[in-house]
């Protein structure tokens, strides 16, 4: 189920709770095409000015104000989120999870995307996918953080989520979110990704897909739909 709201629009319905999910700013290894999975990868200086308008635009032009915030562990995480909130003014809790790290890629964690591709061929594997976490297993834990962070905040508004390209659309997937094939949808650095839960009726609606309203003309914009 869709409905589109204003960009970044804060909640102050006591029955919803809004999910910001955001997706880590641009790494070295995002420009190469390199597949990086649990790999620690840093940002680098474009995704660290993402990083710094995302949180401008959302302290300073929308006055959102987060309950609590979940990121992976993983450092393009963890420095997303903490250059971001330099620009707010208020303490924001700050949990961190390894639940909501990228699938995990295996032995082709590292390798350059065409490089994992014809490794693929040469094992006998229709895709580079089939390789790393199984996806009923990156499924499950996906479905089950989701399910953790909104019964941990049945009296919050508005809740963060920092995470990665790959995993933003495995939650889609669990949405059941159909305008697109969830595997074609772009989710660029910094993008933001709104999802209510409507407390009284137990259920999801995906209002936003991959908002970059914060980077202005977008010319810090890096994607590939394959990478992580």
């Amino acid at each position: 189920m869709t409905a589109d709201i204003p960009y970044y629009e804060s909640n102050n319905d006591k029955n919803v709770l809004r999910l910001f999910v955001i997706r880590h700013g641009q790494t070295e290894e995002n420009l190469k095409k390199i597949l990086q999975g649990h790999m620690d990868t840093e940002l680098n200086e474009t995704g660290q000015d993402q990083a710094s308008k995302l949180g401008e635009y959302l302290a300073n032009d929308r006055h959102l104000k987060f309950d609590k915030i979940y990121s992976s562990d993983l450092k393009r995480c963890q420095q997303t989120i903490n250059t971001a909130l330099e620009h707010f003014n208020t303490p924001t809790k700050l949990v961190t999870t390894d639940k909501l790290r990228e699938r995990c890629m295996g032995v082709i964690e590292g390798m350059y995307l065409k490089d994992a591709e014809e490794y693929a061929d040469s094992m006998g594997k229709p895709t580079f996918r089939d390789f790393g976490e199984p996806a009923e297993e990156f499924q499950q834990r996906l479905s089950n953080v989701l399910e953790n962070i909104v019964s941990e905040n049945k009296s919050s508004k508005n809740i963060g989520i920092v995470s990665h390209g790959g995993s933003i659309r495995q939650l889609l997937k669990l949405l059941d979110y159909k305008e697109l094939n969830v595997h074609k949808i772009i989710v660029f650095n910094t993008s933001v990704t709104i999802i209510d839960y409507i407390k009284n009726e137990k259920a999801y609606v995906v209002r936003r897909v991959g908002n970059t309203q914060h980077l202005g003309s977008g010319e810090f914009i890096v994607s590939d739909l394959q990478l992580r």
